[in-house]
């Protein structure tokens, strides 16, 4: 079954197995180093088998391997755990209802009185003011938010 294990690379520098579309460049997101295609020899596996596959590569080619760094192993792992982490802590999160990005666009904080009642100046209100006052618009029109609370431009 070539066409699951199409795409897969291994690096000799430090185990890392990674899917790589063709138009992307073939080097390890770790350590940068060249990568190298799955063997033949793991072709009659299934992707369920992933786990049982890296481990049996990683022993017969990558340790074995004279690019091996164990340093730069452990750097993988590091990463790798680090981003496991983060994606559990990302599904706890969701599952207890709450995202990580606040609902609805930003909230900006007037400078002058601390309100997060602001709104954004639209650029059609910018060029009718321009056109209602010329010149004398382009101190409001270089502004970007207008507080609802003290009615400063900001």
């Amino acid at each position: 079954m070539k066409s699951d294990w199409e795409g897969r690379y291994y690096c000799k520098k430090c185990g890392a197995t990674l899917l790589i579309p063709p138009w992307e460049e073939k080097a390890c997101k770790y350590r940068g180093s060249n990568v190298y295609p799955f063997p033949e020899e793991y072709y009659k596996y299934t992707l369920a088998d992933l786990d049982k596959v890296k481990t049996d590569l990683r022993e017969k080619y990558v340790k074995t391997s004279p690019e091996y760094n164990p340093r730069s192993a452990q750097f993988r792992e590091k990463t790798q755990a680090r981003g496991r982490a983060k994606r559990a802590a990302m599904d706890a999160a969701k599952a207890a209802g709450k995202t990580s990005s606040p609902s609805g666009p930003p909230k900006v904080e007037c400078p002058y009185c601390h309100s997060t009642s602001t709104k954004k100046i639209s650029t059609l209100s910018k060029a009718a003011h321009t056109y209602m006052f010329g010149i004398f618009s382009m101190s409001r029109n270089s502004k970007n938010f207008h507080c609802n609370k003290c009615g400063a431009d900001f």
